[in-house]
């Protein structure tokens, strides 16, 4: 099976705002794609990605905090509390905001082997899980953020170009 070659794509790649596609199959070239996403996560310092991140439209995240997370569909069936934590994202190189986001989720799936899966997180875990779920469904943290916080990192991210 060859290899792709992954990249991080960052704002305001489309890709990113792309609600990705349920997997209906998990085989070799998901597992492989899984792995490809973590290594790239870990080389990147991330703590978590997700596949539309690395340009492929598939529900698909990677996530290592204190435990790594390989999973495939995975969906928050329940949210309880609020948090608000700093945040900062791969496709948003040198930008953090502060954002809102529940205390405590739910989440189910299948893992790397194709297997269901359901856990409970509270935290940072928490607010990973919910910041990489976000992006399969084509939501990127500054929708998230007030809107002249946007416009901060639209100017930031999108010089303007040099009239001659």
């Amino acid at each position: 099976m060859e290899k792709t070659k992954l990249r991080i794509h960052t704002w305001p790649e489309k890709i990113l705002k792309k609600k990705c596609e349920k997997v209906e199959v998990v085989d070799e070239r998901i597992r492989q794609i899984l792995s490809q996403m973590y290594s790239l996560m870990v080389k990147d310092k991330g703590v978590g990605l997700a596949a539309n991140q690395v340009g492929l439209a598939l529900q698909l995240i990677v996530i290592e905090a204190g435990k790594i997370f390989k999973l495939v569909n995975p969906r928050i069936n329940k949210k309880q509390g609020k948090l608000t934590l700093r945040e900062g994202c791969l496709s948003f190189p040198d930008v953090e905001f502060e954002v809102k986001r529940a205390k405590k989720v739910w989440v189910s799936g299948l893992n790397e082997r194709g297997e269901p899966f359901n856990l409970e997180a509270e935290g940072v875990l928490a607010v990973i899980f919910q910041h990489e779920i976000d992006h399969i469904n084509g939501i990127v943290f500054i929708d998230r953020i007030p809107f002249w916080q946007r416009l901060k990192i639209k100017y930031k991210l999108c010089p303007r170009k040099k009239s001659s």
